[in-house]
């Protein structure tokens, strides 16, 4: 895994984990317990769903590496079933989940992802690892042609 992948998983995964705790707490401290189960719930499915396509998609790019014939899933209906089961749950248990929080945090785990990948992307364009250069200074490249 490369430096920036490593780097955003690490992120990624702080921020989940503060992101459940911050939730956590309030459910179990506040007296807003349906804002922050809804909150909690979808965030929870949020994160399960970028997590598994994410080990889904490393196991289609070793089954591309290694040539393998058979291809493989993302498993599309396993994360639909698993945004299916919270919506069921706050369908059953209306005043202990709150239905508009749960909708708004569905979103969390993508929005984090593209965030923080992009994030890291950029930052190791702009500052590189050999020196601080910015991308676009080394005159004396591999593209830059002599004539021009």
């Amino acid at each position: 895994m490369d430096s920036v992948s490593a780097r955003s998983s690490r992120i990624i995964f702080m921020v989940s984990v503060s992101y459940i705790l911050i939730f956590g707490l309030i459910w179990l401290l506040s007296p807003m317990k349906a804002l922050a189960g809804g909150f909690l719930l979808g965030g929870l499915i949020s994160l399960y769903n970028i997590y598994h396509l994410s080990l889904r998609l490393r196991m289609a790019g070793l089954r591309v590496i290694r040539g393998s014939r058979r291809l493989t899933g993302l498993h599309l209906m396993v994360r639909v079933l698993a945004v299916v089961f919270g919506a069921l749950l706050v369908y059953r248990f209306p005043t202990r989940i709150d239905y508009r929080s749960f909708v708004l945090s569905l979103l969390f785990g993508y929005i984090l992802l593209v965030a923080v990948t992009s994030f890291c992307y950029l930052r190791k364009k702009t500052f590189s690892d050999e020196g601080g250069e910015t991308l676009g200074s080394d005159s004396e490249s591999e593209i830059s042609r002599p004539d021009v």
